[in-house]
């Protein structure tokens, strides 16, 4: 289900469902969507639903232009979080099938340099607020469930800040360990794409909130827009508090518009900062004590539907297994099996389907039982699976409630001492040959379920008489300490490239779990974290 939000003139916040497939924008009443501005064509633009399930925005003549997170289009695929710009209206697209990339730093300036003409406001400054912009942030965190993690808060949080300020990229980090340390946790429109260009933000403008706990505005009139200063056009800069404590930064901005920030856009973003930092640290408290009554509930449901649905991982004579799972706080869904076709073949089967509710359960236990069957009518299936992958790709992305989930599978067959793969989403699984000899095989294909058009081929590699496979979730790696320092793939490679790794499968088991359970020192994760060991010889 694909929707438009948007904030009119009044400031109220309006929701439209893509319901056409040829959905056009304009100021003509026979538009799909009207809206009543002379800065708009009168149709202004169209988005299209395509064949493999994907929408396409094109810009129909429009005097005024057509943006797509700050980029001037003529037309562009949409993804999920996009901003779209048309003459002075911004809108939000979301869509149930992706989710804005994870966010990174590289869209900051490596300069040092304030942005000229800055209007700062001190933390400690009364804030005036309009009654409608007490509206617009009581809108922030609401709507949100109670186990959601803070990843999710916050991109909720920061798509509605870029409505009401009518932005079109922005972050929301949070502070790390040292004064100047960011820890991205949602970004709109400044992940780089590939081979493109992206204009990026000032370093120094968003290191201020933490500096000097002040929230900033530039430029403060259009007369001083200036295009040649190497970062957007115009930025709105504000901590992220908690009862008065500056714990992160909120930042929005207009790569390349004419038109400034207003000047009610300081205290707004004040009082946003405050009003998210709240909403994270309260997320957090509740998360770490009770998960609160009804999230808790909620979560218990969800565990039983997941053990309900979880066979058990056993070895045989030829395979020896060992599994572990880590229940998450807020998250569940992983699910891990091993296939035993002969004594010399067999199949391992990984989903992670956390965060995705019962929807995603489901589909992730849909998913595991078409690898089973597949491996039972057809037995070349076990080192040939793309046609079993190409098949179950299709019948998802026909699906309206599909969901992101991570799939991987691994064939063995000792008789040819060939391992056939295909990961469609999942971390990459490690082979250790020997020894401290480890290799990552690294070949990521399409989630399933995204593209029906898309084609899915499998790596075979050669393995010897012994060997080891690791196979694991994101939440194993992801766990992360109580500063938020998450374990990371490079400190579990360095733990396999022991001489001591190569053990029999618990023995390897041991070795990673033992790692994962020190580094966090008692921290809870927030996700399932799920490792699998196959061993042989």
């Amino acid at each position: 289900m694909a929707l438009l939000r948007y904030v009119d003139g009044e400031g109220r916040l309006h929701t439209r469902l893509l319901d056409s497939e040829n959905f056009i924008l304009g100021r003509a009443n026979t538009c799909q969507l009207a809206i009543d501005s002379e800065m708009i064509s009168r149709e202004h633009l169209r988005i299209d639903l395509e064949a493999n399930g994907r929408y396409r925005i094109r810009d129909l003549g429009s005097r005024n232009k057509t943006y797509v997170n700050g980029e001037q289009i003529t037309e562009t695929l949409l993804t999920g979080g996009d901003i779209v710009r048309a003459g002075d209206q911004v809108l939000e697209f979301l869509d149930d099938a992706g989710r804005p990339d994870a966010p990174d730093l590289d869209f900051l300036t490596p300069d040092r340099t304030e942005p000229p003409d800055c209007e700062w406001l001190k933390l400690k400054a009364p804030v005036s607020l309009t009654v409608q912009q007490v509206e617009q942030i009581a809108r922030i965190p609401a709507d949100q469930p109670l186990t959601a993690r803070a990843e999710d808060l916050a991109q909720a949080a920061l798509g509605q800040v870029l409505l009401d300020l009518q932005a079109e990229r922005g972050f929301i980090a949070l502070r790390g360990e040292k004064k100047t340390d960011l820890r991205p946790l949602a970004q709109r429109a400044l992940k780089r794409p590939a081979g493109a260009s992206l204009i990026p933000a000032s370093h120094s403008f968003v290191l201020a909130p933490m500096l000097q706990q002040v929230a900033g505005r530039y430029p403060q009139t259009a007369g001083q827009i200036n295009a040649k200063l190497g970062y957007a056009a115009a930025g709105v800069v504000a901590p992220l508090t908690h009862r008065g404590e500056v714990v992160g930064v909120l930042y929005v901005d207009r790569p390349s518009s004419k038109k400034p920030f207003p000047p009610s856009a300081l205290p707004y973003a004040m009082a946003a900062g405050a009003a998210i930092g709240a909403t994270l640290a309260e997320a957090s408290r509740k998360l770490s004590g009770s998960a609160a009554r009804e999230g808790a509930a909620w979560l218990t449901t969800l565990r039983r539907v997941q053990a309900s649905l979880t066979t058990p991982v056993v070895g045989s004579d030829t395979f020896d297994v060992a599994v572990k799972f880590m229940p998450g706080r807020a998250r569940c869904g992983d699910f891990a099996t091993v296939l035993h076709v002969d004594e010399q073949r067999c199949g391992i089967v990984l989903i992670d389907g956390g965060g995705h509710g019962i929807t995603g359960l489901v589909q992730g236990y849909s998913v595991q039982a078409a690898i089973r069957t597949a491996l039972a009518v057809s037995e070349d299936a076990v080192m040939d699976p793309a046609a079993m992958f190409n098949a179950m790709n299709q019948q998802l992305a026909g699906s309206p409630s599909r969901q992101v989930l991570g799939s991987l599978y691994i064939g063995i067959d000792l008789s040819s001492g060939k391992l056939t793969y295909i990961n469609a989403g999942s971390m990459p699984p490690l082979l250790i040959v020997g020894p401290g000899r480890l290799l990552t095989l690294d070949q990521p294909s399409l989630v399933l379920g995204v593209d029906r058009d898309y084609v899915y081929a499998a790596t075979r590699v050669d393995i010897p008489e012994s060997f080891r496979i690791v196979c694991y979730t994101d939440g194993f790696v992801e766990g992360a300490t109580s500063g938020g320092e998450p374990l990371g793939e490079h400190r579990l490679h360095e733990a396999l490239l022991d001489r001591d790794a190569f053990a029999p499968a618990a023995g390897v088991l041991t070795l990673i779990t033992n790692l994962w359970a020190s580094y966090l020192a008692g921290s809870a994760s927030d996700d399932d974290a799920l490792a699998l060991v196959l061993s042989r010889g």
